[in-house]
C-alpha cells in the first residue's frame, strides 16, 4: 500500500524557516511536530501515512544523528556518515515513492515540522534550498533519498542493496545528478558507473577532473546510444572504455 506523506504549504514553510533561523538544535527538538494547520497531502495516489509512522521515521533518523554526535556539530566525517546511513534509511523504511519524492513541499514538512533540530544539526544556516524544497537535489533529506534511490541495487549480487551509497562522496555525486534529464535520471546507468569507478585505480587529486570528464564524454554519447537498452556487463564495459579515455586525458596522455 502506498501512504501519502503531509506536506507544507510553501507560505507556511517560508515562516517556519523564518521562526527556526539561529535557534539551538535544542530549542528546534522541543518544537518538532508530527503535525501542523498548514499541512495538506495529495489528493490522490493511497492513504495517508499513520502519525505514528511519521514519529518512527523521526526516531531513526535522530538515531542516525545521536550516533554521528548530535546536537553537537558534526564534522565532515560525521556528516557523510549520517548521509548515508539516513540515506538508508529513508529509502529502505519511509516508504516513500517516486511520485512522492519529486514533491518538495513533502520534503518541507520533514525539515521543518518532524526534523527541524536534525536540520539545523546538519546545515546550520537553513539555506532555503536545504529545507523548503525549492531544489530536491540540495534538499537536506530529498537528496539523500534520491541518492540511494539511484544507487539501490538489487542485481549488484551485493547482500547489502545500499553499499554503493559510500562510493563517491556528495560533490561527486551531485556531478551526476545534476545532469538528471540526461544521466542522472537512469538508475541503470547511474549504479553502472558506481560500479565501473570502483574497478579504477584514480589518483585522489584527479578524481574530480576525471569524473567530470568522463561525464562530458557520456552526455555526448547519449545522443547515440540508448544506455538504458545496453545489459549490464555490456554498459560496463562500454563505461570502463569512456573512463579510460578520461584517465589517459587527465594523465596528460
Amino acid at each position: 500500500m502506498v501512504h501519502l506523506y503531509p506536506r507544507l504549504l510553501p507560505a507556511a514553510a517560508a515562516n517556519l524557516r523564518e521562526e527556526c533561523l539561529h535557534r539551538s538544535v535544542e530549542y528546534l527538538r522541543d518544537r518538532s511536530a508530527l503535525s501542523h494547520p498548514a499541512m495538506f497531502y495529495a489528493a490522490t495516489g493511497g492513504s495517508r501515512l499513520p502519525e505514528r509512522s511519521l514519529g518512527s521515521l523521526r526516531e531513526a533518523v535522530l538515531a542516525c544523528a545521536t550516533e554521528r554526535g548530535y546536537p553537537a556539530k558534526p564534522g565532515r566525517r560525521q556528516a557523510a556518515g549520517f548521509d548515508i546511513d539516513v540515506a538508508t534509511v529513508l529509502h529502505r523504511d519511509s516508504g516513500i515513492v517516486p511520485a512522492e519524492a519529486v514533491a518538495g513541499d513533502l520534503w518541507a514538512f520533514l525539515s521543518l515540522v518532524v526534523l527541524p533540530d536534525v536540520s539545523a544539526w546538519r546545515f546550520a544556516d537553513l539555506h532555503r534550498d536545504r529545507v523548503l524544497g525549492t531544489d530536491v537535489t540540495r534538499h537536506v533529506f530529498g537528496r539523500l533519498w534520491w541518492r540511494a534511490h539511484l544507487l539501490y541495487d538489487e542485481d549488484g549480487g551485493r547482500e547489502d542493496l545500499y553499499a554503493s551509497l559510500s562510493v563517491l562522496n556528495e560533490s561527486d555525486f551531485d556531478q551526476i545528478y545534476a545532469r538528471r534529464t540526461s544521466i542522472g535520471g537512469s538508475p541503470h546507468l547511474v549504479r553502472a558507473i558506481v560500479r565501473v569507478w570502483q574497478t579504477l585505480d584514480v589518483p585522489p587529486n584527479a578524481e574530480r577532473r576525471v569524473l567530470r570528464d568522463f561525464l562530458m564524454r557520456v552526455l555526448r554519447l547519449n545522443a547515440f546510444i540508448s544506455f538504458d537498452s545496453l545489459p549490464a556487463e555490456v554498459l560496463d564495459e562500454e563505461l570502463e572504455g569512456v573512463f579510460r579515455e578520461s584517465l589517459s586525458v587527465a594523465a596528460g596522455g
